[in-house]
């Protein structure tokens, strides 16, 4: 049986969808969903998903154009091992390639909520 999923998963490259909201979280490297430090998922721009990997087993993900067409992007992060990436994440010039969170820039809102051990360190 073939599923016929009509207009609803096409897209032009230029226009790629937008979801009101994307929630991630981080990881003590700073990745976020599967999108890990100094790989190649990190350069994908002309696709919806891609493939992850670490160390060296692959995970689907979001790409990051996608993720940033977003009308919301919220960040759950817990706990106190998140703290030096959370710092790396907001300092102002930290390599986003090294922190891929920092990649993360939606066209609509971006939150960060952040437990009181994770964020204990931030100004």
């Amino acid at each position: 049986m073939r599923l016929n999923c009509g207009p609803f998963f096409t897209w032009a490259r230029r226009n790629f969808p937008s979801f009101d909201l994307i929630l991630l979280g981080i990881g003590d490297d700073a990745h976020t969903a599967s999108l890990f430090p100094g790989t190649e998922a990190l350069k994908v721009r002309d696709r919806l998903v891609t493939v992850g990997n670490k160390s060296g087993q692959p995970r689907l993900t979001f790409t990051v154009p996608l993720i940033n067409q977003a009308h919301c992007v919220m960040f759950l992060v817990a706990g106190a091992s998140k703290r030096p990436a959370l710092a790396q994440i907001f300092a102002s010039d930290a390599d986003a390639f090294a922190y891929p969170a920092r990649l993360i820039q939606p066209q609509g809102e971006l939150w960060w909520l952040l437990d009181e051990a994770a964020g204990q360190d931030l100004k």
